[in-house]
């Protein structure tokens, strides 16, 4: 009898070397090469990008296949054993957890994993819901990995989701340059712009789709499908070995994390939140070239911080005046003093206000602009020596180059979760269906272009 069997992973990887999403590859790999039927591509789930102890990106990564009740054991010690070889268990921040999870994914598991895009969730709030759910959990050292592969299980792609292609490098070349034409890379870009994204960063020229870490990533292409991301990739001149490539499902380029509306006095370090409110305070330049302005609703008030590298948000929110209206989306800084800051990732002018300036007075005899005697006491016109009283100035409406609308940093520095510009009114059908047939001819693919390269 065949049964859904789900399989989570997270926090293999340290600041020194390995990947999550190469753990899964090699897994993925491994089961698709003893028969095993995946039910979808495996699943890249970013969680909530501003936990602390996150090491790059909070990537937790889920398989998801069609097994035989009798070849579930069989399953879970190759998962293990594949954790335990890409994993360096001597890193001190490196806590590997593996999930199995047999049968349909419970709503309680759903709603754990929403949560952990934008909260801060607990160890034993996560142990709680996989024995609620009949999860069964394997921790290889510590058990921070537990809320990150449970999550991973749990996620939602049926509103939105794109794709990455990941090709990896072989081992003798990690840690070195890695060796991918840029001429290509832009080339690739001018082609497949409408459906892949961040390629390059349109101010600088910067490539963006090659890691620089000692990780094994070699390049990954993000687009709206398999097949654009497999074409893209194609037109790229990689002057090195791949080892492997794979094509994850996942939530990157969404906004998953910016979906809860918070309260400014709900707010809490390390989430990621969108808050609603007015700014109540001129902008100020701080040290470095970061603006920050202080938005207020009827709970309180909050410093937002929009920093150089974020471009034209920087450059909206040093325009903003007090009573401007905005929705301001980010992560949850707490400050050295206690207090908190919200890292501007996304800002939405809804209204502004007209600005007033008091302009000098003009002479009704000869029309022309009367000048100050000094503080408190009236104008003078310059021509007749008609003198006006302090009270004569007028007020004249200044005119806002601000515009209304929604402003996001440039690709160089989107988050892996940022939803870039052009995926603007790109969301999945509900009812999305997994075309299996799809999944075969992509593998196929995938492997021949290994086996070329």
């Amino acid at each position: 009898m065949l049964t859904e069997f789900h399989i989570g992973i997270d926090d293999t990887d340290s600041r020194l070397a390995g990947c999550t999403t190469y753990t899964a590859a090699l897994l993925f790999q491994e089961l698709i090469s003893r028969g095993f039927k995946p039910l979808d591509f495996p699943w890249l789930v970013r969680l909530n990008p501003n936990i602390p102890w996150k090491t790059r990106g909070n990537g937790a990564l889920s398989l998801h296949f069609s097994l035989e009740d009798g070849r579930l054991e069989e399953v879970e010690k190759i998962a293990v054993a594949t954790v335990e070889h890409t994993t360096d268990l001597n890193q001190r921040e490196t806590d590997p957890a593996v999930v199995f999870l047999k049968g349909l994914i419970p709503n309680s598991l759903r709603e754990f994993s929403a949560r952990a895009l934008h909260d801060i969730l607990s160890v034993r709030e996560a142990s709680q819901i996989a024995m609620d759910a009949g999860a069964e959990a394997h921790l290889l050292k510590g058990s921070r990995g537990l809320v990150g592969a449970l999550a991973s299980v749990g996620a939602d792609f049926d509103h939105d989701h794109t794709f990455e292609i990941i090709a990896y490098r072989t081992p003798e070349n990690i840690g070195t340059t890695r060796r991918v034409n840029h001429d290509s890379v832009r080339q690739m870009d001018a082609i497949f712009r409408r459906l892949t994204f961040n390629n390059i960063d349109p101010e600088t020229g910067r490539v963006l789709i090659c890691p620089h870490g000692p990780d094994p990533v070699l390049l990954g292409v993000r687009g709206e499908d398999p097949a654009s991301v497999t074409n893209a990739f194609n037109q790229l001149e990689i002057n090195e070995p791949i080892e492997s490539i794979i094509i994850f499902k996942t939530n990157q380029g969404t906004n998953a994390h910016l979906s809860c509306h918070r309260r400014i006095e709900a707010l809490r370090p390390y989430q990621s939140t969108v808050i609603t409110g007015r700014v109540s305070g001129a902008p100020r330049i701080v040290r470095g070239g970061h603006v920050i302005f202080k938005t207020g609703d009827e709970t309180g008030a909050v410093d937002c911080a929009a920093y150089r590298a974020t471009g034209s948000v920087r450059e909206t929110a040093l325009q903003l005046a007090p009573g401007d209206s905005v929705t301001v989306s980010g992560g949850i800084r707490l400050q050295p003093l206690g207090e908190l800051t919200l890292n501007v990732e996304k800002l939405e002018l809804t209204r502004v206000v007209d600005m007033v300036r008091l302009e000098n007075p003009s002479c009704s005899n000869c029309g022309i602009k009367c000048e100050s005697m000094g503080k408190g006491q009236g104008f003078r016109c310059r021509k007749c020596k008609a003198r006006l009283p302090r009270a004569s100035r007028v007020e004249k409406i200044e005119h806002r180059k601000i515009a209304l609308g929604v402003y996001i940093p440039p690709p160089r520095a989107h988050r892996h979760l940022t939803k870039p510009s052009s995926r603007d009114g790109i969301r999945r059908p509900i009812s999305f269906e997994i075309d299996r047939a799809n999944i075969d001819r992509t593998l196929e693919s995938l492997a021949s272009i290994s086996t070329a390269s």
